[in-house]
C-alpha cells in the first residue's frame, strides 16, 4: 500500500481567531518564484488587515517546486525539515526569509549553477539560523533531516526525511491540476482573476464580495 500523509496537506498561516473559517483562501507557492514571493508579501498584509475586514479568513500554503528550476526541491526540502522541527510557526519565519527582499535571488539558477546540492542546504541553514528562525542544535537536526547516506554497497536513490513529505506537497497539486505559480483557491474553487500583481484592497474587495 502506498503511504499517507499523517495530517492534511498545506500549512495554514497563523491565525488567533476562534470561529472556524468561513472564507479559506489556498495558495500555491514556488519559493524560487518571484511572483510567487510578491503574492505573499500582499499575502501576509491582507491577512494583517483581515480581522478588521472580515471574519474566518484562513490562508493555506501549498508547496509547488517547480522542476525547471533544479534547486526548488532544495528550498523546500529545507523548509519541510524547519517545520518539522520548529513548526509551523517556524516554517512561516522561513518563507518570511526566503520570500524576503534580495534573499531569494541568491537562488536563483545563476547564482546556484556552481554549487552542490549539499552547498545549497548548507547555505539555506546558516541563513536560517543568522536569521534566528532555527538555534545552532536544530541546524543540526534540519541537515540530518535532509542528508543523504552515501558510502553504502549499492548506490541508493532513497532520498531523504523530507523525500516523502514533498512528494505528498507534489501529488496534491498534481491531483489539483495545479501547474502554475503562483495559483490561488478560494473555497475550494480556482480564482484565476487573482494574480501575483493584486494589491491588499484588491484581495480584501475580492475576499469582502463573497
Amino acid at each position: 500500500m502506498p503511504p499517507q500523509p499523517f495530517r492534511p496537506q498545506g500549512i495554514r498561516y497563523p491565525t488567533t481567531a476562534k470561529e472556524l473559517p468561513t472564507i479559506e483562501v489556498e495558495v500555491f507557492l514556488d519559493f524560487c518564484c518571484p511572483f510567487s514571493a510578491k503574492m505573499y508579501k500582499t499575502l501576509k498584509k491582507v491577512y494583517e488587515a483581515a480581522p478588521g475586514v472580515l471574519q474566518g479568513l484562513q490562508f493555506v500554503i501549498h508547496l509547488v517546486p517547480q522542476p525547471w528550476h533544479p534547486q526548488s526541491p532544495i528550498l523546500h526540502e529545507v523548509g519541510l525539515a524547519i517545520r518539522d522541527v520548529a513548526g509551523d510557526d517556524g516554517f512561516f519565519a522561513y518563507a518570511d526569509l526566503i520570500f524576503s527582499e534580495g534573499l531569494q535571488l541568491n537562488y536563483f539558477d545563476s547564482e546556484t549553477f556552481e554549487m552542490t546540492r549539499k552547498g545549497i542546504y548548507e547555505k539555506l541553514i546558516d541563513q536560517a539560523n543568522a536569521a534566528g528562525v532555527i538555534n545552532e542544535e536544530q541546524c543540526a537536526t534540519v541537515l540530518a533531516f535532509v542528508g543523504i547516506e552515501t558510502g553504502g554497497e549499492e548506490p541508493s536513490n532513497a532520498g531523504n526525511r523530507a523525500t516523502g513529505l514533498l512528494k505528498f506537497c507534489v501529488k496534491y497539486h498534481r491531483i489539483r491540476a495545479i501547474h502554475v505559480t503562483p495559483t490561488v483557491l478560494v473555497n475550494g474553487i480556482e480564482a484565476p482573476d487573482i494574480s501575483s500583481g493584486w494589491t491588499c484592497d484588491q484581495f480584501l474587495e475580492k475576499l469582502k464580495s463573497l
